[in-house]
């Protein structure tokens, strides 16, 4: 069965890496992508429904503008549109466009529901994220998707080593479980990495790796997750790190806190969260 991708496309400088590392995942292993790339135009004319959704009525977007001004926004998602859809065609790799309108989180979830994975950049076209602020875009964005999300910054990650953090726990499952999917079409070495001081909990996890041929170290650290984490990483080289979507006891309070928060809005590196 084809992974499908879906991209969220604006015109900020980070929708563009979004849309690169989408690209070079499928180009990897054609026949096993479909991309589907979504713009949502975050406004609504005036001479049609007023309010469209819950998002309208609380006053989030979409934001209630002239009939010109809505056509001028689709114009413009149509020619992002566009663009990504001359590239697909350029590598002969499968894919789909979608142009939306209403509240940017809501219709991305509408169509996450479809796919098995989004890349999205860590800021909008706006650059409205105040990473850890707890109500930006992209954190509303973690918290509602039903699938994993591969969040990039202003350069495509290669991905040709990966770095875990794990802990055993389930969403630590879903981790590594999104590391073998990935493994389906890119070839990558991997660092597993626990913050902790519980012995033997690595291997299981790097044996399941290793039976999907994925070359893997284990590393056990000390300290602030948030920060040997995102250095273990680092360290290594590599330019993604997967996490699942909630951690073992405390690390669950944190995943979306000062983890987030570091990874996120201090270093270059891409973030997996994983479901």
């Amino acid at each position: 069965m084809k992974m499908r991708i879906l991209v969220a496309l604006d015109e900020s400088r980070w929708s563009a890496a979004a849309a690169t590392t989408a690209l070079r995942m499928a180009a990897a292993s054609p026949e096993d992508v479909d991309l589907c790339a979504v713009h949502v135009v975050p406004v609504a004319p005036l001479s049609g429904v007023l309010l469209r959704d819950l998002a309208g009525l609380m006053g989030f977007e979409p934001v209630l503008v002239p009939e010109q001004v809505d056509a001028a926004y689709r114009a413009r998602g149509q020619v992002l549109l566009d663009r990504f859809k001359a590239r697909c065609e350029a590598a002969g790799l499968s894919h789909s466009l979608h142009l939306d309108r209403g509240n940017t989180v809501t219709r991305l979830v509408h169509h996450a529901n479809d796919c098995d994975l989004m890349i999205c950049g860590v800021r909008g076209e706006d650059e409205e994220l105040d990473p850890g602020s707890g109500g930006g875009t992209l954190e509303r964005l973690v918290r509602r998707s039903p699938i994993s999300m591969l969040i990039v910054s202003d350069t495509a990650p290669r991905m040709e080593r990966v770095a875990i953090g794990y802990d055993g726990s389930e969403g630590a499952q879903c981790a590594i479980k999104a590391v073998r999917h990935l493994a389906e079409v890119l070839d990558f070495e991997a660092r597993l990495m626990f913050v902790g001081q519980e012995e033997g909990i690595l291997e299981p996890a790097q044996a399941s790796l290793e039976r999907d041929g994925i070359k893997t170290e284990c590393i056990v650290m000390d300290g602030e997750p948030h920060e040997v984490l995102a250095a273990g990483a680092m360290d290594a080289g590599a330019d993604l790190l997967v996490m699942g979507y909630r951690g073992r006891s405390w690390l669950s309070d944190v995943l979306l806190g000062r983890v987030t928060e570091f990874l996120l809005g201090e270093l270059p590196i891409a973030m997996l969260v994983a479901r």
